[in-house]
């Protein structure tokens, strides 16, 4: 409850969750927000005479005017939210699953099958998205017309358009109901998943919760499932919530540019690009054509985007950037004892030595020995003790020393110690730009 609260309490994350709470109220409403009528294909209504290729503006039958064509903008809008939840969290759970699944059984196997593992990932990390949408999607027209089908794809007939002369076998049926793009980005998206949770895995691996449920019989199988995935799977999980929006955004750019794809937004972008610049070049002649779309496909990765950063700040309590701020209660405490006690005194304060080590380390800090310092905080982090108290030290010791790389190194190595992948990389990443 705390961490919910906690991540309210930021604008950003509060901002990103009720704009997605918005989107899934819309796709969900969508038959109550804007009902078909007899002339509606997909997403697409038509209000007006479709041989009419002018856009009209908003007025009683289209209160977001029309395209050309006389598709209603707004129920393209309200229909393409339907859309596009079902296909930006279908991609990012997809890639999520086999992504984090194929990096636990690598990093828990190790080794050369480990090797092997990563690099056929890295393989798929090469291939361009854009050639395997183009490749996966001429299969599926080569399929569909070898079995005496007829498949093309044309946003000004609002997208893919297939159509047989008789009931289709299974196999084809199943085919219909594939899209190609969506399948395109899973196959293309797992690699990130993979390669977050294998470091994660790697470094828990050798843990003694582990280690105890091998001495208790536990299978590979299960001691990944058990206790392996749940504890290395939070940064997958912010890069699938960022994920979602990315897919879309990359759903309605390929279909904008012809290679296919479902994306009603897309296609609406498409059917109006003639129409951008009206009279005299004013951009906003024909706003409603271009502009509610954009804004959507804006607002929609966007809010993903924050609702990311949010989890992963709830994820990640013990991030460089909480580090640099202790919390309101810390501060208040610290200044009730000394107002004046600058950051390198509050080590004595804000927590209690509960090793020697670490007694030690923040002696050497209070005495201005930075060298003795840096030997024990680096043999705490050697033997992964008291690595929370430690983050935070080197936390305060790289704000008050941001030129000292050293710092900042063994920052990085607490952090990965600690699971913190993502802010172990920026720590060595500040490390390396102190050096040159």
């Amino acid at each position: 409850m705390k961490r919910l609260i906690g991540f309210l309490s930021h604008w950003q994350n509060l901002l990103g969750f009720l704009v997605i709470l918005l989107f899934a109220f819309i796709a969900l409403a969508a038959p109550i927000l804007s009902p078909p009528n007899v002339k509606t294909q997909g997403a697409f209504k038509t209000v007006g005479h479709a041989y009419d290729m002018v856009p009209h503006p908003p007025g009683e039958g289209a209160i977001l005017g029309t395209l050309p064509g006389q598709t209603d903008v707004f129920h393209a809008l309200v229909w393409g939210t339907r859309n596009a939840m079902i296909f930006g969290l279908s991609v990012a759970i997809g890639a999520f699953l086999f992504g984090s699944l194929f990096g636990a059984i690598s990093g828990y196997a190790g080794g050369a099958v480990n090797n092997f593992m990563m690099r056929v990932a890295d393989a798929f990390l090469t291939f361009p998205v854009l050639a395997g949408v183009v490749f996966l999607q001429e299969i599926v027209a080569t399929t569909i017309e070898s079995m005496g089908g007829v498949y093309w794809f044309n946003n000004q007939i609002h997208g893919q358009q297939i159509y047989f002369q008789f009931t289709p076998p299974p196999a084809i049926a199943f085919l219909l109901g594939v899209d190609p793009i969506l399948i395109t980005l899973i196959i293309f998206s797992w690699m990130p998943f993979a390669r977050l949770v294998n470091t994660m895995v790697i470094t828990l691996k050798n843990t003694d919760f582990v280690q105890a449920g091998r001495a208790l019989g536990g299978s590979p199988l299960w001691i990944i499932r058990k206790h392996l995935l749940p504890n290395s799977i939070g940064p997958a999980i912010v890069l699938a919530a960022r994920d979602v929006g990315s897919s879309v955004i990359l759903q309605a750019t390929i279909t904008f540019i012809g290679l296919g794809g479902n994306s009603s937004w897309g296609i609406m972008l498409s059917i109006g690009r003639d129409w951008i610049i009206g009279a005299n070049g004013n951009l906003f002649s024909f706003w409603w054509v271009y502009l509610p779309a954009t804004i959507m496909v804006m607002v929609f990765g966007i809010a993903w985007n924050l609702l990311g950063d949010g989890i992963n700040d709830a994820l990640d309590p013990n991030s460089i950037t909480r580090a640099y701020k202790p919390s309101r209660t810390r501060r208040k405490k610290a200044r009730s004892i000394n107002a004046e006690q600058s950051s390198m005194d509050r080590l004595s304060v804000e927590s209690p030595d509960s090793d020697p080590v670490l007694a030690i380390a923040r002696t050497a800090v209070m005495q201005k020995d930075l060298d003795s310092a840096y030997r024990a905080y680096s043999y705490l982090i050697h033997r992964q003790r008291e690595l929370n108290q430690v983050i935070y030290d080197l936390a305060l010791l790289t704000q008050k020393f941001p030129h000292e790389a050293r710092y900042w190194q063994i920052l990085g190595d607490a952090l990965a110690r600690n699971g913190e992948v993502a802010s172990a990389d920026r720590a060595y990443k500040q490390a390396k730009l102190v050096v040159h």
